[in-house]
């Protein structure tokens, strides 16, 4: 049951087309993938897919599933962004296109003087704009507005999937902008988890960070991720592939680093539910090569 499920094409902003995912994940030995293409934004200047792609990226999904049903079940999905008032899970053109399921995520905090939604993820010059332009310079007032709109999230549209938790650290490398051990910032997290465990959400380990040397760790870190476990929040592992070469990638790792936290299900969807994997079980399935699994 070697699965992933979420993962981007050239549809948003991924390599490679849907059918490249396909045909890597069965050499790699997966019995199930889901696709999630960011979702089409109604706003203007934002890159994303339009409406009229999203129409053609689930055609395309339906092809695939004829030709391929009988070797790998694929399911549709989108990674929605939360944005008050613009998109959400809930949002027409989302639950017209008949998803399996959605992951929910949140790259955008409030607006720059232009109009502009503020992504967090943007390299310098513009990351340090919106925190100086929209926070008074203050990062911990961008986190903490981070987290809320997060649990805002859960609490009123809330995702399947709840993607990348502390996305937010991204631009943090060693530190520089605020200490994710502090108080404040663990207490963020910890009302996060709480809303979260409260909305019946999984939530992702997302391995994207490490296979892409971003950081050493996942999204979200481990203390994250053990909390969760202990607080009774379903997990599961995701890489984030935007290239079909990443699919299962950093799995073994992390699967392993979920044992060694005494994790012993994630969550898979089946079809109609998600339904519990024992971790265990995919050990023999990442150990060997792709080659060896095919």
């Amino acid at each position: 049951m070697l699965t992933n499920h979420h993962a981007h094409t050239y549809y948003s902003d991924g390599v490679g087309a849907p059918e490249e995912y396909v045909e890597r994940a069965l050499r790699e030995g997966f019995t199930s993938y889901g696709f999630s293409d960011h979702a089409p934004i109604p706003f203007a200047g934002i890159s994303s897919m339009s409406v009229t792609d999203l129409s053609d990226y689930i055609a395309e999904i339906d092809r695939l599933r004829l030709r391929f049903g009988d070797r790998i079940k694929l399911y549709k999905s989108l990674e929605v962004d939360y944005i008050p008032e613009v998109i959400n899970v809930d949002s027409t053109h989302i639950r017209a296109a008949g998803l399996d399921y959605t992951v929910g995520a949140v790259h955008y905090i409030d607006y720059l003087p232009d109009g502009m939604p503020w992504s967090f993820q943007r390299a310098n010059p513009v990351f340090e704009e919106g925190i100086n332009t929209i926070f008074g310079g203050n990062p911990r007032a961008m986190v903490e507005r981070y987290f809320s709109l997060v649990r805002e999230m859960v609490a009123t549209h809330p995702p399947s999937i709840v993607a990348h938790l502390d996305r937010v650290k991204k631009r943090n490398q060693e530190g520089r902008y605020w200490d994710e051990n502090e108080p404040w910032y663990r207490r963020a997290v910890e009302e996060t988890l709480e809303a979260i465990a409260g909305a019946g959400c999984i939530m992702e380990v997302n391995t994207r960070g490490i296979y892409l040397d971003e950081i050493t760790d996942t999204y979200p870190t481990d203390w994250v991720v053990r909390r969760a476990h202990q607080r009774g929040i379903r997990l599961q592992v995701n890489s984030d592939a935007h290239r079909s070469e990443h699919i299962a990638g950093a799995f073994q790792e992390v699967y392993e680093g979920l044992r060694a936290m005494d994790v012993e299900i994630v969550w898979t969807f089946t079809g109609q539910e998600f339904t519990p994997l024992e971790v265990a079980d995919l050990q023999p399935l990442l150990e060997g090569s792709p080659d060896q699994i095919a």
